[in-house]
């Protein structure tokens, strides 16, 4: 008998994760295969773990100790799991009867390599996920079908683009073909685009299949809007610079991302979501090599990055005292951190450190309108000059 492995990455999960595996060990009944189920949690500071161990114990539940986003936590079950179909699944779905019989049967049509399901968000009659789409120049992946109630037009099979990590099925030959999830996807958001444009470059299809139903709660693990809206430009923005061709990012993709820019940056009054323009100067500079870009298009794509994250409106009100470059007011940027080797990726890497410092100051002057908060702020400053080691 065959063997289908489903790993569902937990995190924070204690509110979904217990009817999600309720009801996906029902799937097994009188099915054709063996079900093997993997939780892999992310590090998780409340008790679902521990109520997994106690409630399921036929789960087999790998404890990370750190949450390794997504992709780091499902690559983790995938190393684990002995199935000749793996299957990803999120922890705040509840598959409906037959969901993961369609998947398996979706995944055994010829030349599908990978394969997705209908998802229903939760009053169980509104679309979430009928098939991925991707749009051009800005490579915004949607769900084709959101928000429209379920008729006849979504109840057909099709090749797609991509299909939702939410569940998402694929031969294991796909995944000894191109490998495991990306993980510089992190936290999360399109690692599914771009394991499917993997798979679909490799000569495989990918397959959305009406016959596999689940409801999905959506973004049970990401509840902050600013972060999500965080998370959800860095993983486009790399996605962008990691697939499409680099004569259309510079051409279409930077003059459209630039016109599109403000409705991005909507509400980001402390720069929390322009950061991601930032974070994917050292992406460029990572990637672009490797797909053959010289170094003028390499200069010419984080001179229009930079440019996407435009200075915060100008306050009257005086800056002050900022502490030396080095010491940031602010959480140092991840770019601190980001090896680039090389004196030309060393003068990139300092460009990028000198735009965080510029907004750094901007955002200084935004904060200084909240007096509770800029006394807070200059008393810790203090309190670090006292004390440099602390």
């Amino acid at each position: 008998m065959r063997t289908v492995s489903v790993i569902i990455p937990l995190w924070n999960g204690e509110k979904w994760i217990r009817p999600c595996l309720t009801a996906l060990t029902r799937q097994a009944e009188a099915a054709a295969f063996a079900l093997e189920v993997i939780v892999v949690d992310n590090g998780s500071q409340d008790s679902a773990p521990d109520s997994i161990a106690k409630a399921f114990p036929a789960v087999h539940l790998i404890r990370n100790g750190q949450n390794r986003g997504f992709a780091g936590g499902c690559n983790v079950g995938l190393a684990e799991a002995t199935g000749d179909v793996l299957v990803l699944l999120n922890q705040d779905t509840v598959v409906q009867p037959g969901w993961l019989a369609g998947l398996v049967a979706a995944v055994d049509q010829p030349g599908v390599g990978v394969a997705g399901s209908l998802a229903l968000l939760a009053d169980g009659v509104t679309i979430q996920h009928a098939g991925g789409v991707v749009d051009l120049p800005l490579g915004i992946a949607r769900h084709a079908g959101y928000g429209q109630a379920l008729d006849s037009r979504w109840q057909s099979g099709a090749d797609v683009r991509f299909v939702t990590g939410a569940s998402l099925a694929m031969r294991r030959e796909v995944l000894e073909a191109i490998g495991p999830l990306d993980e510089d996807f992190w936290p999360g958001y399109y690692e599914d685009v771009d394991f499917c444009w993997r798979a679909r470059d490799a000569g495989y299809r990918i397959r959305y299949s009406p016959d596999s139903v689940l409801t999905h709660a959506e973004s049970g693990s990401f509840t902050d809007p600013i972060y999500t809206a965080w998370a959800r430009l860095r993983g486009r923005l790399y996605f962008c610079l990691k697939h499409l061709p680099i004569p259309f990012l510079l051409d279409d993709f930077l003059p459209a991302e630039t016109e599109y820019c403000p409705t991005v940056l909507a509400g980001d009054s402390y720069g929390q979501i322009a950061r991601a323009y930032l974070e994917a100067i050292p992406m460029a500079v990572e990637v672009w090599p490797r797909r053959g870009a010289t170094s003028e298009q390499i200069g010419a794509a984080v001179r229009g990055l930079a440019r996407l994250c435009p200075p915060l409106s100008p306050m009257e009100d005086s800056l002050g005292v900022l502490p030396d470059p080095g010491q940031p007011l602010l959480t140092p940027s991840p770019l601190d951190r980001i090896p680039l080797l090389g004196r030309a990726r060393s003068a990139l890497h300092r460009l990028a450190i000198f735009y965080s410092e510029r907004r750094q100051r901007e955002l200084l002057a935004v904060l200084r309108a909240d007096r509770a908060r800029i006394r807070r702020l200059e008393a810790e400053i203090a309190q670090s000059h006292r004390n440099p080691s602390a």
